[in-house]
């Protein structure tokens, strides 16, 4: 009687290596596009952030103009927390904030991203309203 070969015979357990790669190359793509799909929401929630602080030290400088008759000037965070008795981030902040030489008239306050990479100025002065991208 004739006997086959016992290994083209028998069936094989497990996963080839080339199974494998295909499965780690589809889970990688898939952990790339999920990814990429955070940044975007997280970039946008960072730049409302700064808006709602610029219009917070804007807020702040008018009022301060009304109670001594000149703006404020400040470098950092923490002379703005101090003379405009606010309660700014002072530290792992993403936004640095200045109020930049002001006259009696006229201020400009700043917020200039801390990470360089992404190089995003924003700035608002006495006579707008809403902070504009620079």
């Amino acid at each position: 009687m004739y006997q086959p070969d016992t290994m083209l015979t028998t069936r094989r357990k497990g996963f080839t290596l080339i199974e494998l790669l295909v499965v780690l190359i589809i889970i990688g793509i898939l952990a790339t596009i999920s990814i990429n799909q955070f940044i975007g929401p997280r970039e946008s929630a960072l730049n409302k952030e700064a808006i709602a602080n610029l219009k917070l030290i804007a807020a702040a400088e008018r009022m301060y103009r009304m109670e001594t008759g000149s703006y404020v000037s400040a470098a950092t965070e923490t002379d703005l927390n101090d003379k405009l008795k606010l309660l700014l981030p002072a530290v792992n902040r993403k936004w640095q904030y200045a109020v930049d030489a002001p006259t009696k008239d006229t201020f400009r306050a700043t917020a200039v991203r801390a990470d360089k990479r992404l190089n995003r100025t924003y700035f608002v002065n006495e006579s707008l309203e809403e902070p504009v991208k620079q």
